[in-house]
């Protein structure tokens, strides 16, 4: 049942709230399809413009937790309760009938595979679903990330059935801050026709009042894969960067600083690990578009994507290398602070988190590692499911470790003293700092536990 989607039967009730199928169109009624980060947030902030939104999700649990008003995703801003209570959003598992919503907007996940291929079944199930409830004059909206191309492909088989207006009008928000940037981010609209354009248009209005309007669909799908793929790109180039600062033995920061100060054409971004289920997704798409489209491979793109791979790995290197003396025999103790894929905005996703493949870098490494947890957002069974300790608390973590991983940016971390670390570890020990956070403040005081930053090649600071 993983790539299955319910097709509502015709005069039957999903009994979840979901209304039957009637004669009558509700007008400008939704159905979003797909309630992970992309569609809750989009469904709720509709059904908060006055929309009536019916939310379609497999998962049952997510289901029963929407309609207790407990939100599976963290986002700031994010109003489930008024949504619900309202009854302006709805949760089935149905795909509804066109005679009840206006619109489909297909919000469903499109992973890659360890070859960068795209998995397009749940795309297609939705979009097949779709078409057995639409009607002629539906509009269906694909919001999925999806390779070039894929849009045309999906109205031809749409209007096999049905006289059905097809846009592609991507995501581009930025998780933890997502409700904020559906208000203020332009939305891209890429339509088959001009009134599909003009209805998909008038639909983001409500939410942010500058479209980009493309001629075609192919452009919308190749600018959207490019927002991601060009951020991958030069993340990538800074941490290449930054790992040559740390063999000869100099500092990223400054490095960039003098570099960017005064020369914007020179403004690299910050060094630290990435993660996410985005970038690295979008960028293997992109790259896979030049083959799918009778052109040779891009050499730049496979670079990126096998530059941010070898960094969780480099990283482990670092840390075992300085833990050498403890390695052999002795049970390690790592305090990992920071599961999810990043800190700021903050988010509890820990899909590709680099945090997450350093500690199993260490573990290929070290094979008695024993892992205490620690995350503001990431529940404790997430944390346990990888096989880690969790603690309610940062020190519970810290006690007694020999190594100690900042993985990632969050606030709390950065507001951290060392010396707080560097009471409670053993000793001797490493702390990992894998965004450099507290670089400026590390001073030597002398002792045994070693001070390391990402990008960071000197000095070597101890206590």
């Amino acid at each position: 049942m993983r790539n299955t989607w319910i097709v509502q039967d015709a005069g039957e009730t999903d009994g979840r709230g979901c209304p039957d199928d009637t004669d009558e169109r509700i007008p400008g009624a939704v159905c979003v399809i797909g309630l992970g980060y992309v569609g809750l947030t989009l469904a709720v902030s509709l059904a908060g413009q006055g929309r009536r939104v019916v939310g379609v999700e497999r998962n049952p649990k997510v289901r029963e937790d929407l309609a207790r008003n407990r939100p599976h995703v963290h986002e700031a801003g994010l109003d489930l309760d008024t949504a619900v209570h309202s009854g302006r959003l709805t949760v089935t598992d149905a795909v509804p009938s066109g005679r009840t919503v206006d619109t489909y907007i297909v919000c469903v996940g499109t992973p890659v595979d360890e070859a960068g291929c795209p998995d397009l079944v749940q795309v297609e199930a939705a979009v097949r679903a779709v078409g057995e409830q639409a009607v002629d004059g539906s509009l269906v909206i694909l919001r999925s990330t999806v390779p070039v191309g894929t849009s045309r492909r999906l109205l031809a088989e749409l209007r096999t059935r049905h006289d059905i207006d097809l846009a592609f009008c991507p995501e581009r928000t930025v998780q933890g801050v997502a409700v904020q940037e559906l208000r203020s981010l332009p939305q891209i609209v890429g339509a088959c026709s001009p009134r599909a354009g003009a209805r998909a248009a008038a639909l983001f209005r409500e939410l942010t009042p500058d479209m980009v309007e493309t001629s075609d669909l192919e452009t919308a799908e190749i600018a959207k894969l490019a927002c991601n793929a060009y951020r991958y790109t030069v993340f990538a180039f800074a941490n290449e960067l930054a790992r040559l600062c740390e063999r000869v033995g100099v500092s990223y920061r400054e490095v960039r600083e003098t570099a960017s100060t005064g020369y914007s054409r020179a403004a690299v971004p910050g060094a630290g690990p990435v993660g996410g289920a985005c970038l690295p997704k979008d960028t293997a798409i992109l790259s896979r578009s030049f083959a799918d489209h009778g052109s040779p491979a891009s050499v730049l793109l496979d670079g990126v994507v096998g530059a941010h791979r070898s960094t969780p790995a480099r990283i482990a290197d670092r840390v075992m290398d300085r833990m050498a003396d403890l390695a052999d025999g002795t049970p390690l103790v790592v305090a990992l602070l920071g599961v999810a894929f990043k800190g700021r905005p903050e988010t509890d996703d820990t899909r590709f988190s680099p945090a997450v493949d350093i500690v199993t870098h260490l573990r290929e490494r070290h094979g008695g590692l024993t892992v205490r947890s620690h995350d503001p957002l990431v529940p404790a069974a997430v944390q346990g499911a990888f096989g880690y300790v969790p603690c309610t608390e940062a020190k519970d973590a810290v006690e007694g470790a020999h190594v100690v991983v900042l993985g990632t940016n969050h606030q709390s971390y950065a507001d951290l003293e060392l010396r707080w670390l560097t009471d409670r570890m053993a000793s001797p020990g490493v702390i990992y700092d894998a965004w450099a956070l507290h670089a400026d403040s590390a001073t030597s005081l002398g002792g045994a536990v070693e001070y390391l930053a990402f990008g960071e090649g000197q000095p070597a600071w101890t206590w």
